[in-house]
């Protein structure tokens, strides 16, 4: 049974990575910040009992903070998923957003190379499309996406700004960047992979305990619903995702590659539409506005092909995340 190593484990994509490696009869050792998340992780799946356990990682900003993790895991793979996400309390740059993000990728790979031995085939992390573009419409309309660009945020400009969303554009991009800073100098026997997902969107199957602040495309969602105009996300559903690291790990081709992931156009009319399936819903979605969205065009060509991906049509993702979120209401109260 192959062990794997997840960061960032009660979140709600490394959420779906776990059942993603425990369908696949993988056993997962997964980081949170204390373990009081793991025990309540498991207690919201508990067939997850005897195929998962959790370490305590609290600040990934530590010269290695990752070292007792590796040097007792023994791991087959890692997917590292945890990162700083745009959160208007947090508005200093460096401190909130560079540091962890960039600290936390290489820490991890300075700790896979120091114990990971033989054993450690591979290491798939979780970026982002943001650190090619912020989504402004003016820089969409102007390119093609591709594996091999990157927004123009400079250090400077993030530390100046002081702005969450910039920020967090910033800080990825720099983060990846300090990654494969590492791995050309150090060329580690363990191959290394980036996926670069647009927004996204899916069932919310993490611990949830307010339904203010489910996470970031939930909270997203539940807008769409209400108001719109004449914008459109790139988007991917969080089960593909999951699928996709999983795929990393194991298809030679998925393998120490840089790769856009999902970016599937969709206009908010289109979600709207979606969702008028769920007679629940009906009376709480938007009018159409009659407006034109503007499209990204992003080409994930090459890592739908290297991976062989195949991915949950439109009725799948935001039927099954609406349905989830609606019970959700019903458990915690509140809409």
């Amino acid at each position: 049974m192959p062990h794997t190593f997840v960061t960032g484990t009660n979140g709600f994509v490394a959420v779906h990575v776990i059942a993603a490696l425990i369908s696949a009869n993988h056993h997962v050792t997964g980081s949170v910040r204390s373990l009081d998340k793991g025990t309540d992780l498991l207690a919201l799946h508990p067939e997850w009992k005897g195929k998962s356990d959790f370490v305590a990682v609290s600040d990934y900003t530590k010269e290695g903070v990752w070292d007792e993790a590796f040097e007792k895991g023994e791991f087959d793979y890692v997917v590292h998923v945890a990162a700083p996400l745009p959160d208007p309390k947090n508005t200093d740059f460096v401190t909130q957003y560079l540091d962890p993000g960039v600290k936390g990728n290489v820490e991890l790979l300075k700790s896979a190379s120091k114990y990971g031995g033989a054993k450690l085939k591979a290491i798939s992390i979780t970026g982002t499309i943001n650190a090619i573009t912020t989504g402004d419409p003016t820089d969409l309309e102007s390119r093609e996406i591709t594996n091999a660009d990157w927004n123009s945020i400079t250090i400077e400009d993030a530390a100046s700004a002081q702005n969450p969303f910039i920020s967090y554009c910033a800080a990825k991009k720099f983060s990846e960047l300090a990654t494969w800073d590492y791995v050309k100098e150090h060329s580690p026997p363990y191959s290394v992979t980036v996926l670069l997902p647009p927004l996204i969107f899916g069932p919310p199957i993490q611990v949830v305990t307010n339904m203010k602040n489910i996470n970031h495309s939930s909270n997203n969602l539940s807008s769409i619903a209400k108001e719109y105009g004449t914008k459109s996300k790139p988007q991917i559903d969080v089960r593909d995702l999951a699928d996709a690291n999983l795929l990393t790990l194991t298809t030679p081709a998925g393998r120490n590659a840089r790769f856009l992931i999902g970016g599937h156009p969709i206009s908010y009319q289109q979600i709207v539409d979606t969702l008028k399936s769920i007679p629940s819903l009906k009376s709480r979605l938007a009018k159409d506005s009659g407006e034109t969205p503007v499209f990204a065009r992003i080409d994930a060509a090459e890592g739908d092909r290297a991976l062989g991906m195949k991915y949950r049509t439109r009725e799948e993702t935001f039927g099954d995340a609406a349905r989830r979120i609606l019970e959700l209401e019903k458990e915690l109260g509140g809409s």
